[in-house]
């Protein structure tokens, strides 16, 4: 299977910071998709790391073009969460409201992260107004797509650390489970 792993956000405009003020959404997610895509070249599996730049702009339409160069099997965004409250927890997944495929992988990636991370689970949420969060990448992909948001990172302390702490671990499971996906 052929997978786009979406860094969420842009170098100039890089999303929430860390509870801990450590990284940002794109420092963070910069430096580790790369070992997701380790995990599922080892499976057998084309990775390819994009961002929003790689497609010349700084919007959600864009990461969906990035993805949509690679011609890719499944596209997934890559964020973390934030709130105005230190005590909003949990992982959750985003998936387009017709997408089948999508539904399903939003259902096994988000039972991969809750069983790794050990957080709340929030769920799996559809998206299909223009109101919503993350309505333009999945109105563009051209692929099953799903936008992960594993923790709150930025701005609980113990989803921070819960993330940063184990994401070797992840990016094992999250291999495993889009590895299962594509059979």
């Amino acid at each position: 299977m052929n997978i786009a792993l979406s860094i969420g956000h842009h170098p100039k405009a890089q999303g929430s910071d860390s509870a801990d003020g450590l990284f940002t959404e794109y420092s963070f997610w910069k430096e580790h998709l790369p070992e997701l895509a380790r995990e599922l070249e080892a499976l057998g599996h084309t990775a390819t790391v994009v961002n929003r730049s790689d497609a010349g702009g700084r919007t959600p339409s864009y990461a969906a073009a990035a993805c949509n160069e690679t011609w890719a099997d499944l596209a997934i965004e890559f964020h973390f969460n934030a709130s105005e409250s230190k005590h909003a927890s949990g992982t959750e997944t985003f998936y387009w409201y017709t997408s089948a495929r999508g539904k399903i992988a939003a259902e096994m990636v988000q039972q991969a992260m809750v069983d790794v991370l050990h957080l709340r689970d929030r769920g799996i949420k559809s998206v299909a107004r223009p109101a919503e969060n993350a309505y333009e990448f999945f109105h563009r992909t051209r692929m099953p797509a799903i936008l992960v948001e594993p923790a709150f990172a930025g701005s609980n302390m113990a989803d921070c650390n819960r993330l940063r702490d184990n994401i070797a671990p992840l990016c094992k499971a999250l291999a495993r489970v889009l590895d299962d996906f594509s059979n």
